[in-house]
């Protein structure tokens, strides 16, 4: 896998900002403004689907999957896909708390940042 492109370099910066848990540095360098998450998260108090919307509100989300998952250890990345205005991909990864997860996103970019993200996961 191409490791140097545009989009690869900013898959690798956002989860680099997970890792050392950076999150509202996450959210403001990588989100749009007005960036909707779509996910079905099973810790949030509201059943899923789960539409979380602005910076602020994604900030929450990401601290609380944070504490749910601990210290995150992405195992494989795979099914990469980039364009011009589209990040998507598919990934294994660790938790020490819960387990390992099937993952995957698509980021709907504009202007360079995430202005929509949907993500799925399941445990295996």
């Amino acid at each position: 896998m191409i490791t140097n492109t545009a989009g690869r370099k900013f898959f690798d910066e956002h989860i680099q900002y997970l890792l050392v848990k950076d999150v509202a540095g996450m959210v403001k360098n990588t989100y749009t403004q007005d960036a909707i998450l779509y996910n079905a998260f099973p810790f949030l108090d509201t059943p899923p689907p789960n539409v979380i919307k602005g910076q602020e509100e994604l900030i929450k989300v990401f601290n609380a999957y944070l504490d749910y998952q601990g210290d995150i250890q992405v195992d494989s990345l795979y099914n990469f896909l980039e364009t011009e205005d589209v990040i998507s991909f598919q990934a294994t990864i660790t938790s020490p708390k819960t387990g390992k997860w099937a993952v995957g996103d698509v980021w709907l970019m504009q202007g360079g940042k995430i202005s929509r993200h949907i993500g799925f996961a399941h445990s295996l």
